[in-house]
C-alpha cells in the first residue's frame, strides 16, 4: 500500500510555477524502449479497445521480440536514496491529466544484461568423483590435459544464474581450485574436446550466450547430487565421460543415460 501525504500550504495558483501536490512511496516498472508520444497515445487507445481495464496488462516488460523472435536484452536501472515527486503546473485544476513525475536519486548504476546471458551466483568448493572408476578429477593447466586420479584434488564449482526462462540444468563453471584453471570445450572437425585453460576470473562474472569464448566454459550440471552429468553449453549434447577407467573425453550420450562413465559425484 502506497503512503501519500499531501501538503499543508498550497501556493497562490494565480503564480506560473510548479509545486508538488502529493509524495508517495511505490516500486514502478518501466519499460524502457523509446517511442514517440504521438505514438504512445494511439497504441494506448488501440490496446484499451474492449478492454475494462482501458488497455493496461498485467505483463508489460514481453520475454520475447515479436519481430525476429530473439531475447531481447535487460537494461537495469538500480537507484540508491531516491525520492519521486508528483508535480502539476498552473491550470491543471479543472481536472484533467497534467501531472509531471520527478525522480531524484543521490546516485545510479546502469547494467546492460543481455538475455540468456549467466551471471554468476555463488561458489562450493568439492571434489568431483568418477562413479564408475571411483577416481578424481584432476587437471595439469601446463599440458591442458585432464585425467583422473585415486587422490583428489579440489575443484571450485561457480554456480551461475541464467536470464533465460527454459530450464535445462544448472549453469556451472569448473575451476581447479586456487588457480586461474578452468575446465574448457572446443571443437576440433567433428570432435569436442575437455582441455584445462587458463582464464581471467573477472571475463566469467558474467557470460553472455553470444561470447563463444567465455562460453565455453560453461556446463549444464544435471541429475541429483549422486548421479550428475555435465553438459558443454556451447556444445550441447556432449557430455564429460570417463572412458578405460582414466581417460577423460566429451562424448554424446547415444541413448546411454544409465551409463556411470558419464555420471560424478560431488564430494564436499
Amino acid at each position: 500500500m502506497a503512503k501519500i501525504k499531501e501538503p499543508t500550504n498550497q501556493p497562490d495558483p494565480a503564480e506560473d510555477f510548479l509545486y508538488p501536490v502529493s509524495k508517495e512511496t511505490r516500486v514502478l516498472n518501466f519499460n524502457m524502449e523509446m517511442m514517440r508520444e504521438e505514438d504512445q497515445e494511439s497504441d494506448w487507445s488501440k490496446e484499451g479497445e474492449g478492454r475494462e481495464d482501458g488497455g493496461i496488462e498485467d505483463d508489460v516488460c514481453q520475454p520475447e521480440d515479436e519481430q525476429n523472435g530473439q531475447d531481447k536484452h535487460l537494461l537495469v536501472i538500480s537507484l540508491t536514496k531516491t525520492s519521486i515527486s508528483v508535480v502539476k503546473g498552473r491550470g491543471c485544476d479543472d481536472g484533467s491529466t497534467c501531472h509531471d513525475v520527478v525522480v531524484v536519486a543521490e546516485s545510479s548504476t546502469v547494467t546492460l544484461v543481455p538475455r540468456g546471458s549467466f551471471r554468476q551466483d555463488r561458489t562450493q568448493n568439492v571434489m568431483v568423483e568418477c562413479l564408475a572408476s571411483q577416481q578424481y578429477l584432476r587437471g595439469i593447466c601446463s599440458q591442458k590435459t585432464v585425467y583422473v586420479s585415486p587422490n583428489p584434488e579440489n575443484i571450485t564449482i561457480y554456480y551461475y544464474r541464467s536470464t533465460s526462462r527454459l530450464f535445462t540444468g544448472i549453469p556451472v563453471v569448473l575451476n581447479f581450485t586456487g588457480s586461474n584453471c578452468f575446465l574448457r570445450c572446443c571443437k576440433e572437425g567433428q570432435k569436442v574436446l575437455l582441455q584445462v585453460e587458463t582464464c581471467d576470473k573477472k571475463m566469467l562474472r558474467k557470460i553472455s550466450k553470444d561470447d563463444k569464448t567465455t562460453l565455453s566454459f560453461v556446463f549444464f550440471m544435471k541429475g541429483p547430487r549422486s548421479e550428475l552429468t555435465f553438459e558443454s553449453v556451447l556444445h550441447r549434447g556432449w557430455f564429460i565421460q570417463i572412458v578405460n577407467t582414466d581417460e577423460v573425453e566429451m562424448a554424446t550420450l547415444d541413448g546411454r543415460k544409465k551409463d556411470q562413465s558419464f555420471l560424478f559425484v560431488i564430494q564436499t
